[in-house]
């Protein structure tokens, strides 16, 4: 009877590859969405990639491509920029706002997750 409730758990608590995938992904939107709203707007638009808030993207794989059920937000071709505004320069004062909205957003995201995760073990909180 233990044994059985040790593999129940076991299941219970750690989620499989498609849930953790689904997981991240919908943390990553929530993450996409807030880092969206938190990046500042240019007054210039560039013709070829547009505002710096246009390419903030999210893939449902890894960085090197590998689906492992983890998900990957960030600016796409613009990550140069964005870490420019966020880090500062020499001659630029940093703003830290990639910083503040993972920090921020960090429950939001959570909540995301543990909603696919309670779903997947039908409905329990």
């Amino acid at each position: 009877m233990l044994e059985t409730f040790g593999r129940n758990a076991e299941k219970f608590a750690i989620p499989d590859h498609a849930t953790k995938k689904a997981m991240t992904a919908a943390g990553a939107k929530v993450l996409a969405d807030e880092l969206r709203k938190a990046t500042p707007r240019s007054k210039k638009k560039n013709p070829k990639y547009g505002h710096l808030q246009d390419n903030v993207v999210f893939q449902n794989v890894d960085i090197d491509g590998e689906d492992d059920g983890n998900s990957v937000v960030g600016f796409g071709q613009k990550a140069y920029i964005a870490r420019f505004l966020n880090d500062g320069t020499v001659k630029m004062q940093a703003t830290h706002f990639v910083d503040n909205a993972r920090r921020d957003s960090a429950d939001k995201v959570f909540a995301a997750e543990k909603k696919v995760l309670d779903a997947r073990n039908g409905g329990v909180k």
